[in-house]
């Protein structure tokens, strides 16, 4: 285990006391936070490398589809 210091606002501590007030519950939750976040993190950046690697085709599907489109 690693030793980490931070900072921030006051509310947020305040909460963060309140809702963990052992420090083995602090330890858990900065833990499921952090990992709730780096799992969401990577999952946005997979969407968008799938995006990419198919931008060509969907870029091809988007303007047959505006070709059918009839403008008054």
């Amino acid at each position: 285990m690693t030793t980490v210091q931070i900072e921030m606002p006051d509310e947020i501590a305040s909460e963060f006391y309140r809702r963990a007030p052992h420090p083995e519950r602090r330890v858990e939750l900065v833990e499921r936070i952090f990992r709730e976040y780096f799992s969401a993190h990577n999952a946005a950046e997979s969407e968008l490398d799938l995006l990419n690697q198919h931008a060509d085709e969907l870029n091809r599907e988007a303007e047959d589809v505006l070709g059918y489109q009839v403008l008054p």
